[in-house]
């Protein structure tokens, strides 16, 4: 009787062994695989759309000296700005010039130099 029972797990652990060693266990086996469309025995994929156009900034001042036709305003919190004609806000600074917005630095492109300026002249 014990013989019958020890044979029988052993029979079941080969069994259970034998089925679970069928299965595909790789990566690359068990891996979606995309649909593709075979005509005259070459593959066509779907064309990958072109990257989008780099935006195009314009080339605007950080710092504005006064002129003559300056038009200078002053805000509720008694600060004085200017809004050039392409709608860019610019703030008077200590030196009595006038410095691009934070706001607007990133729509506008500007050399390293001018950069610097401004970022020493901004109150």
């Amino acid at each position: 009787m014990k013989q019958t029972f020890i044979l029988t797990m052993v029979a079941s652990f080969v069994m259970a062994t034998v089925f679970t060693s069928c299965h595909p266990s790789r990566v690359w086996a068990t891996k979606k695989k995309e649909p593709r469309e075979y005509r005259d025995r070459e593959v066509y994929t779907t064309p990958v759309p072109p990257p989008p156009p780099p935006p195009v900034y314009n080339r605007v001042a950080l710092v504005v000296n006064p002129y003559p036709g300056f038009v200078m305003r002053q805000s509720p919190d008694g600060r004085y700005y200017h809004r050039s004609q392409q709608g860019y806000t610019y703030w008077k600074g200590y030196d009595n010039r006038f410095y691009l917005d934070r706001r607007d630095i990133r729509n506008v492109s500007y050399s390293r130099g001018e950069y610097e300026e401004w970022r020493r002249g901004t109150p």
